[in-house]
This record gives structure tokens, C-alpha cells and sequence, in this order.
């Protein structure tokens, strides 16, 4: 891929982001106001490490990108060995053909340095180092401003089974005990440094009057408050087709709760999203119009009713219900799929790119389906995203 990669001409936004390095790498430190939606973090970064030698080819900041993708694996990998080690090079395999994130690891995209800094936060958050989780997070937060929302889920995760004890020291009446105050002065001692970091964000957004880098482009493409749907049903969409698999065994479980008496009302849940579905989806975005990708294709197709409209409600009604009943490696895992459909729904344009923070949180917290199911996906996704990859750098489509 990298051999593949190292010779290739720019493909989609790597233009805005080439040319960015490009001018710090020779002195000229003018930023594309009009263009860069994210903090120039990622260039700054780049150009640190091609400076010294004068590169400002685009192979080289591809190659760099690609030796994140590989950090970013190792660091999976670790995650998962202390959560879940059974499966843990299985699981760091599947993660590293992610197909809405393959081809993407060896462009000179964002995606995957940002994600490199989350995975490195969350893994010190499994650590208790959480100064150093938060430190990471504003790493992330400079190459993709959007990633503030991963400080809250980070902060959640590490004071979970602290709040689980306030909860039933409060639930018992213990409001003037003295557990129940250490309680409280050791959930602040975790999450100070997460609070901080969200602090810094704001900061930022007041300092530029945006959250978009570009006045520019948040006046037109990408507003601060424009939460939308389509994010949502695509990324459910996308988990269905991903994991059709684990969907089944999610399903299966939703079957056997919804057989009990008293679990009869869950059969109101694929209503529900079907009906919010139906109500609420429409595609408005401009960039959604571009047809050269094959994410909008699909887009334009659904929104001219017909079959693909009710395949796509459908698929993002599978994939709800199969991920609500997805189980996961600890108590707390669950809160990735709240967290990523606040995430993805924050943004206007839809864009398979927004799903590859959530499905990594997925691999990374829930429990496999099982051996074959876990090997049969792998296999799937190894042909697909070499099929994705080879018909993008050839200038075909992109997802």
C-alpha cells in the first residue's frame, strides 16, 4: 500500500492539506483561511519532521501518514490486550482493514493522526494517567477541533465506577458520609484534567468565533450548529453492512429479550427508528452532491425514494438494534454508542470519514461474536478494503 501510495497524485481535500505543508516546509507560514476547517496541527507536525531535509513531496507526508496508521495499530493493539487479550491480534487486524479508515491511512488525511493521539489517550486512560490522557487529547483536538467530544467520553469511562459507588452511597441515604465525600474529592482528581482540556477548547472557539478553523468555511459548509440525522443513519447503515455478523447476534438477543413479558415494549425500539427515519432524514448538504464519491451516489440514490430509501431505513434500523444489544468487555463500554451518534450527528455533511473514530471505539470495547464470525468479517473487510483502496488511488471513486 505504501509502495502504491508514495507514487500516486493527490486525491480529494490532501490538496489543501499538501499545499499547507508545502508552505510552512519553505518558510511561508500564511494559512488557507478560505480552505482548512481543522487546526493546522497536523501540517505544523508534518512539516517539524520534513523540514530539516527540505522534502515537501507528497509521497513522503503519505509515508508519514502511513507509520501513524502503524502506531495507531501497535496502540490498538495494546488497548485491546488489556481489555479483551484473548482476541486481541484479531481484533488489532480488523481495526487496521477498517473500511471506511483504510485508504485513509496512507493519505495525507487527518483522520488517522488525530486518531492515533485518541487511541494513545484512551489507552493512558486505561492506565489512570489521566494528566497525560488529557495532554494527548489536546494532541488530537489540534489536528481535529471535533475530537472534544471524546475528552467527555474519556472522562466518563474513567469515573464510571466511581459514579456507580455516589450512586449507591446516595441511593442509601449516606449524603453526610465521609466515604461518600472522598467519593466525590476522587472523582474530581480524575476528571480535572479531561475538564481542562474541554476548557481549552473553548478557548480556541472563542479566540476564533468558530469551531471550523476557517470563518469561511463555517459560514457555509461546516456551521458550528447544524446537528443533522444523516450522520447517524449513515453510520448505523454502515455498522449493519460492516458487521452483519455481530447485527445477528444482536438481534438475536433483542429476540430473546422481547419474548419475556416484560420485555415486550423493546419491539417498539425499531419502530421508533424506523419513525425518526422516516421523519427526520433528508440529504441538504451541498458537498453531498458531489458525485465522484461513492458515498454520495448512494445518498443521491435513497433520496430519490424507491427501494434504496427502504434499504437504507432498514439497515440503519438493523444496525440500532443490533449495537444496543451488543455486549462489551466492561460495564461502562456501552457509552461509545451514545457518544458517537451525539458525535457524528454534530456534523452537517455526511461522510464515511466521521464513522472512524465510533467503529474504532467498537472494536476496541465490544465483546467478539465469536471465532469464525470474528475471522469470516476479517477476510470480508481484507477483500473490500484492497478493492476500496485500489480503485481510489486510480482515480475511480472514493468511499
Amino acid at each position: 500500500m505504501l509502495a502504491w501510495a508514495f507514487v500516486g497524485t493527490f486525491i480529494g481535500d490532501e490538496w489543501v492539506h499538501w499545499r499547507q505543508i508545502q508552505r510552512f516546509v519553505h518558510g511561508d507560514y500564511r494559512i488557507f483561511d478560505e480552505f482548512l476547517t481543522n487546526i493546522p496541527g497536523y501540517h505544523w507536525l508534518i512539516t517539524a519532521i520534513l523540514a530539516p531535509f527540505g522534502i515537501d513531496e507528497l509521497g513522503p507526508v503519505r509515508a508519514i501518514t502511513a507509520l501513524m496508521t502503524l502506531a495507531s495499530a501497535w496502540i490498538f493493539f495494546r488497548i485491546r490486550s488489556r481489555l479483551h487479550p484473548v482476541d486481541a491480534q484479531r481484533a488489532t487486524a480488523q481495526f487496521f482493514f477498517l473500511p471506511t479508515m483504510f485508504v485513509y491511512g496512507f493519505l495525507a488525511y487527518t483522520d488517522v493522526p488525530a486518531l492515533l493521539f485518541l487511541l494513545g489517550a484512551m489507552l493512558a486512560t486505561l492506565h489512570k494517567r489521566h494528566r497525560l490522557s488529557a495532554l494527548l487529547m489536546l494532541g488530537s483536538m489540534s489536528i481535529r477541533q471535533n475530537n472534544v467530544l471524546w475528552v467527555v467520553f474519556l472522562a466518563f469511562y474513567a469515573a464510571w465506577p466511581m459514579l456507580e459507588g455516589i450512586r449507591k452511597d446516595t441511593g442509601l441515604l449516606r449524603w453526610e458520609s465521609t466515604r461518600w465525600r472522598h467519593s466525590v474529592v476522587d472523582l474530581w482528581a480524575v476528571v480535572w484534567p479531561y475538564m481542562l482540556a474541554v476548557l481549552c477548547f473553548c478557548v480556541y472557539w472563542a479566540w476564533n468565533g468558530s469551531i471550523s478553523y476557517s470563518s469561511a468555511q463555517s459560514q457555509n459548509a461546516h456551521p458550528d450548529f447544524r446537528p443533522d440525522i444523516g450522520n447517524p443513519v449513515y453510520l448505523l447503515a454502515t455498522a449493519a453492512v460492516f458487521f452483519p455478523l455481530q447485527m445477528l447476534a444482536g438481534w438475536r438477543r433483542l429476540f430473546t429479550f422481547g419474548m419475556r413479558w416484560r420485555g415486550a415494549w423493546i419491539w417498539l425500539m425499531p419502530l421508533a427508528v424506523f419513525g425518526l427515519y422516516t421523519l427526520l432524514y433528508k440529504v441538504r448538504h451541498p458537498f453531498n452532491f458531489v458525485t465522484t464519491n461513492l458515498h454520495n451516489q448512494w445518498l443521491q440514490l435513497v433520496a430519490q425514494g424507491g427501494l434504496a430509501w427502504w434499504v437504507f431505513g432498514a439497515l440503519a434500523t438493523v444496525g440500532f438494534c443490533g449495537l444496543v444489544f451488543q455486549r462489551h468487555v466492561v460495564t461502562q463500554g456501552w457509552l461509545w454508542l451514545p457518544f458517537s451518534l451525539v458525535f457524528v450527528a454534530a456534523s452537517w455533511l455526511i461522510e464515511p470519514r466521521y464513522t472512524i473514530v465510533p467503529l474504532v471505539m467498537f472494536l476496541a470495547l465490544r465483546q467478539p461474536a465469536g471465532a469464525w464470525a470474528e475471522r469470516l468479517t476479517l477476510a470480508a473487510w481484507v477483500i473490500l478494503s484492497g478493492w476500496l483502496a485500489w480503485n481510489g488511488f486510480d482515480h475511480r471513486f472514493m468511499l
